[in-house]
């Protein structure tokens, strides 16, 4: 990925973050020369492997899956907050209009996993970390025995032990503090504080 030295994120905290608050990546793999890509949702497991693991799984159904060597890797990309921003916002209006966003992407060896046992587990945690208190009070248990088993048979995990991650974070960091703020006034004014957010701690960060 094309990151200006400005704009790279390097701190796997933030970078764990981003992935966990917006999860549904896209996993990005070659087979005979042709790319394939689909969207899934995300786990990041902190401690597993060197630097870290993403867990996930797919319909059995999705081809996809079956191309994966495990000795070569994948790229799994998660996009975060992004929005346009206009030379209007700046004080010095004699600019281009450009596009404040952050992703990251994960590189690693793919890991098919289709134990049954395995797979509970990772469908129990998947469902766990969407499934909040305050947002829901349903239970996986709530789905009789017999149906649960029929459903996990149509589906395999997914382990990607990572091996690189890298960040752009890309919020007018090469912009003049009082043109940085500016956006931000603005990013606020119009309620995207995920945008402003991260801006105010760039800020925060250099002084």
């Amino acid at each position: 990925m094309y990151t200006p030295s400005s704009f790279k994120e390097e701190n796997p905290e933030i970078l764990f973050h981003l992935i966990e608050e917006y999860n549904f990546g896209i996993l990005f793999s070659q087979h005979q020369e042709r790319p394939e890509a689909t969207h899934l949702p995300f786990l990041v497991h902190r401690e597993k492997g060197p630097q870290g693991s993403l867990i996930a799984h797919f319909a059995k159904a999705n081809k996809h899956w079956k191309s994966f060597d495990e000795s070569k890797e994948v790229l799994a990309v998660f996009q975060g907050p992004h929005t346009y921003i206009s030379p209007a916002w700046y004080k010095n209006r004699a600019e281009v209009p450009t596009w404040n966003y952050a992703t990251v992407h994960v590189i690693g060896k793919p890991k098919i996993v289709t134990d049954p046992g395995d797979l509970t587990e990772m469908v129990t945690e998947l469902t766990h970390f969407h499934e909040k208190p305050e947002h829901s009070d349903w239970k996986l248990d709530e789905v009789p025995k017999k149906e649960f088993d029929t459903d996990l048979k149509a589906i395999v995990g997914l382990v990607i032990e990572i091996t690189k991650i890298e960040g752009k974070f890309k919020f007018n960091q090469n912009k003049s503090t009082e043109d940085q703020q500016s956006v931000i006034n603005k990013m606020d004014s119009l309620g995207r504080t995920d945008i402003s957010s991260i801006m105010k701690n760039n800020l925060h960060s250099k002084k």
